[in-house]
C-alpha cells in the first residue's frame, strides 16, 4: 500500500498561500460538465435530489466521508477526527471534530472567522427534525435518536422548535465533541454521516438568510458558490477558507491501473486545485452529449444510452475518440431503476386480493426485455429484487418468475380478478365497471418519453389504457412524494453501501419522505426493524432477502434494470475516478490547462 499523510493544518495554509502567490497571473484551471437534470437548491437538510447533493458535498463537509479509493468502499474521517466506534452495543457514537477547520467568509459572520464546533453538527442533526423545514431526509434520524422526536412533536403543536434544549440523544460534551445515543442499536448508523444532509452547518447563516437558505450555501468544504442562475448553470470557486489536504493514497490499489494514473495526477498536490467549476443542468441528452463531443464540456457522467453505440459499441471506446486521448469508465454503480405504483390511490393501490392481482398483471405486461434491449441498448441487466449488486446483502441467487415479461400471465391475473371490459369498449374496466385508466409520471428526456411510449404500447397489448404525463425531474419528485401519481418513473443511487439503504425505501414508517409510494405492511416493517438492531451477518441477510420476497409478491414496484454507466472525460482532465456512491468529487479532479489549449488550437 502507498501512504500519504495528510500535512499539519497550519502547514498547509501557508502552502495554499504561496501557492496561490505563485498562480495569480495564471491561466485559471476551470472545470465544465452537465448535470442530467435541474438542481432545486443548497440547504443541505432541505434537498433530496442528486444534483444538489452533489453541489452540496462539495460546499459542506459531513462528519465523514468515503474513501476515494477503497473498493469496496470503505468509512474514513472528515471533519470528524476519526471514525467512531460503536459503544454500548451500537447505542452510542462519540465524533470528535477535527480542530481548526472554518466556514467559508460569509456576512452572517459579521467579520469573524468561524470554526466549526460540535454544535454546529448537533444543530444541523436537528434541523432534520424541525417541522418547518420539511426536511425530505429526516428519516435519517427519525425514530433513532433519543427525544429528537419529542422535539418535532412539541413543535407541532406550539409551531416553535426548540433548538436549545438539551435532550439525551444529541449530547454536546465539550466544543470538539458530540455524543449520539440512539434508542436502539444500529450497526449502519454512521453511514448516515457520510452524507450532505447531515453536514453541519452555522447556525447564524441558516438565521441569517432564514427562507433563503437555498441560494445561500455557506460550508467548510473545498468549494463555495459563485453564481447560480436556476436550472441552467451553477458556479462554483475554489474556497480560499478551506485548510486543504493531500492524496491519501492508503486504500489504493497499486495494481488497478486507474488507481496508479490518479496517483501520478495528483501525487504531492495540494487539493483541490481547481479554481472554477461550471455545471449545466441539462434535462435534454442530446445537448448534453454534443457539448462533451464539441470539447465545450471537459468531461460528461452517465453517457446517454440513445448515444452510446456512437462512442463505445460493444463496450469498446472508438479508436477515433482513443487518438482524441478521451478516456473511459463503465460501472454498475449500486443503484436500481423502477417503478413505483401508488400504495394510497384508490385504483391501483392496496392490499386485497384484486389489487394486488391488477399490481401484478401490469408488472408482467411490461416489456422490460424491450426496455433493456432497445432504450438502453443493452446497457444494463434485469433485476430481481430491490437489492443492487456492489452493496452489503445483494444476494446473485435471488431468482424468481413474478416479474418476468409474460403478457399470457398478466391477462389470466386480470381476468380472473373481474378487470375485464365491462362495457364493449375494447378497454379492460375496474370490477365495478368504472372505467380504468393508468396516470405514468416521468421526468423529461428522450429516453424517459421511450419509456412512457413502451409503457402505453405494453399496457394496451393487455386492453388497459395508460396516459403518460412528462414533468421536469424536480417537478416529478415534489409530485410524488405529495401522492400525485399512480405509476412513477424512479431510480435510487445508494446512499451508503447496505442493503438497508434499499430496502428503506419500503419502511412504512418512511412514508412519505423517503417510501413515496407508501406501502405499508407490518410483516416487512417488523423484518425491517430487526434486520437494522444487527451487525453484517447470516442471519441479516436472511431478513433481506425475506423482505425482498414479499417485495416481490405485494408488487409495490415494478423493476427494472442495474445500469451499466459509461463515463467519459478528455485527456486534461486529472485524478476522474468514477466513485460508487458519491456522484463526482470535484475535490480530486485537476486540469492540465496546456494540454487543453494545445487540443483546442488543433
Amino acid at each position: 500500500m502507498i501512504d500519504s499523510a495528510r500535512l499539519p493544518g497550519a502547514l498547509l495554509l501557508a502552502a495554499l498561500a504561496l501557492l496561490a502567490g505563485n498562480t495569480a497571473h495564471a491561466e485559471q484551471k476551470v472545470l465544465r460538465f452537465a448535470f442530467r437534470s435541474v438542481e432545486t437548491g443548497f440547504d443541505p437538510q432541505r434537498v433530496d435530489d442528486l444534483y444538489s447533493s452533489a453541489v452540496n458535498n462539495e460546499i459542506f463537509e459531513p462528519l465523514l466521508e468515503f474513501d476515494y479509493f477503497a473498493r469496496p468502499v470503505r468509512l474514513a474521517p472528515l471533519a470528524a477526527e476519526s471514525v467512531p466506534e460503536p459503544e454500548e452495543g451500537g447505542s452510542v457514537y462519540t465524533f470528535r471534530i477535527r480542530r481548526g477547520v472554518y466556514f467559508s467568509d460569509d456576512p452572517a459572520f459579521r467579520g469573524q472567522r468561524r470554526e466549526l464546533t460540535a454544535r454546529d453538527a448537533a444543530y444541523a442533526i436537528k434541523r432534520l427534525r424541525d417541522p418547518r423545514n420539511r426536511a425530505p431526509y429526516g428519516w435519517l434520524v427519525q425514530d433513532a435518536l433519543v427525544g429528537l422526536d419529542e422535539l418535532h412533536d412539541e413543535a407541532l403543536e406550539s409551531g416553535r422548535f426548540d433548538y436549545d434544549r438539551p435532550i439525551a440523544g444529541i449530547e454536546v460534551v465539550d466544543r470538539y465533541t458530540l455524543r449520539l445515543r440512539l434508542k436502539q442499536p444500529d450497526y449502519n448508523f454512521l453511514y448516515r454521516f457520510t452524507m450532505p444532509q447531515t453536514a453541519p452547518v452555522a447556525r447564524e447563516v441558516i438565521e441569517t438568510y432564514a427562507e433563503d437558505t437555498m441560494a445561500h450555501p455557506v460550508g467548510t468544504g473545498p468549494f463555495r458558490l459563485a453564481e447560480w442562475t436556476r436550472r441552467q448553470k451553477i458556479v462554483l470557486e475554489r474556497n480560499p477558507s478551506y485548510r486543504g489536504r493531500t492524496l491519501d493514497t492508503t486504500w489504493a490499489d497499486p495494481g488497478d491501473p486507474e488507481h496508479r494514473r490518479v496517483i501520478a495526477d495528483l501525487r504531492g498536490k495540494l487539493l483541490p486545485q481547481l479554481d472554477r467549476v461550471e455545471i449545466y443542468p441539462m434535462d435534454a441528452s442530446q445537448p448534453r452529449f454534443l457539448a462533451f463531443m464539441n470539447g465545450e464540456h471537459d468531461l460528461i457522467q452517465e453517457v446517454p444510452v440513445t448515444f452510446i453505440n456512437q462512442v463505445a459499441p460493444g463496450g469498446r471506446l472508438l479508436p477515433s475518440l482513443e487518438a482524441r486521448g478521451i478516456r473511459m469508465q463503465r460501472v454498475v454503480p449500486p443503484e436500481i431503476t423502477y417503478y413505483s405504483f401508488n400504495m394510497e390511490h384508490p385504483v391501483i393501490g392496496g392490499y386485497t386480493p384484486e389489487k394486488v392481482a391488477l399490481r401484478r398483471a401490469l408488472v408482467l405486461a411490461h416489456d422490460v426485455d424491450s426496455e433493456i434491449a432497445v432504450l438502453y441498448k443493452g446497457q444494463g441487466q434485469l433485476a430481481y429484487g430491490p437489492v443492487p449488486p456492489g452493496v452489503v446483502g445483494y444476494d446473485p441467487d435471488f431468482r424468481h418468475h413474478e416479474q418476468d415479461y409474460d403478457p399470457a400471465r398478466a391477462v389470466a391475473l386480470l381476468d380472473l380478478y373481474g378487470w375485464v371490459d365491462h362495457d364493449g369498449d375494447g378497454w379492460r374496466d375496474r370490477p365495478d365497471g368504472q372505467p380504468l385508466v393508468i396516470d405514468y409520471l416521468h421526468s423529461t428526456g428522450a429516453t424517459a418519453r421511450e419509456a412512457a411510449g413502451l409503457w402505453e404500447k405494453s399496457m394496451r397489448r393487455i386492453g388497459i389504457r395508460l396516459v403518460a404525463r412528462g414533468v421536469q425531474f424536480s417537478d416529478q419528485l415534489r409530485d410524488r412524494k405529495a401522492g400525485k401519481y399512480m405509476i412513477a418513473a424512479a431510480a435510487w443511487a445508494a446512499d451508503w453501501p447496505d442493503a438497508q439503504n434499499f430496502l428503506a425505501l419500503l419502511y412504512g414508517p418512511n412514508a412519505p419522505e423517503l417510501n413515496d409510494n407508501r406501502f405499508r405492511l407490518e410483516a416487512y416493517d417488523r423484518l425491517y426493524e430487526r434486520a437494522a438492531m444487527m451487525p453484517d451477518s447470516p442471519e441479516r441477510n436472511r431478513l433481506y432477502r425475506e423482505m425482498s420476497r414479499l417485495a416481490i409478491a405485494y408488487a409495490p414496484w415494478r423493476l427494472s434494470e442495474y445500469l451499466v454507466w459509461t463515463h467519459l472525460s478528455y485527456p486534461w482532465v486529472l485524478g476522474y475516478l468514477k466513485h460508487p456512491i458519491y456522484h463526482t468529487r470535484l475535490e480530486y479532479l485537476d486540469v492540465d490547462v496546456a494540454t487543453r489549449a494545445a487540443a483546442q488550437a488543433r
